[in-house]
């Protein structure tokens, strides 16, 4: 497994896999003619912007395997004054389940804010996206609150808002949890 940060050359590849996750997990959220026809135009578009220029406060880490794109996660630092760090995106591939990657993600987005930003991170996650709900929940995030929204996808849809106050806990538990997958034990 190599763990690198993006470049333009990814585009098309995040927006494949960014996709296909939205595919298969998000079939409640939005519309099927979204979901079949339109979420990879979609997800390409912003791609394509987010690539075109970075920014320093942006952070794109991508998990390859056999030069497969099998999971990312992008972050903005410093991104709200209360919560600070927003966790974008992170998505993992079928392949790539089951192996400790999006843990391993989240070690490495971790890791980068002790050096580029306050101790503190957030996220939202749609309501009926249950696995990343256990996901989040299994590394202790705090449910925040709940609202309505329509910022992304075709149709308005509940979304929960996860924090972590303070990464030094989260440390100590990635640690342990990277530990068990070397392991064998989860």
């Amino acid at each position: 497994m190599i763990f690198r940060i993006a470049n333009k050359s990814d585009t098309q590849k995040i927006a494949q896999l960014h996709a296909r996750s939205w595919q298969q997990n998000y079939s409640g959220s939005f519309s099927k003619d979204f979901l079949e026809n339109r979420v990879h135009a979609d997800r390409l578009s912003v791609w394509e912007e987010r690539l075109k220029s970075t920014s320093n406060d942006q952070y794109i880490i991508l998990a390859e395997e056999n030069m497969e794109l099998v999971g990312f996660c992008c972050a903005y630092f410093n991104e709200n004054k209360e919560y600070g760090t927003y966790l974008d995106n992170l998505h993992v591939s079928k392949k790539g389940s089951g192996k400790g990657l999006g843990t391993k993600l989240i070690h490495f987005l971790i890791t980068e804010m002790t050096v580029r930003s306050n101790h503190k991170f957030y996220l939202w996650v749609l309501e009926n996206n249950h696995s990343a709900i256990r996901f989040y929940e299994n590394l202790n995030g705090e449910r925040a609150e709940t609202v309505q929204a329509n910022d992304i996808g075709d149709a308005s849809f509940s979304k929960i808002r996860y924090v972590w106050k303070n990464i030094e806990d989260l440390k100590m538990l990635i640690a342990i949890k990277l530990k068990a997958y070397e392991c064998g034990g989860i």
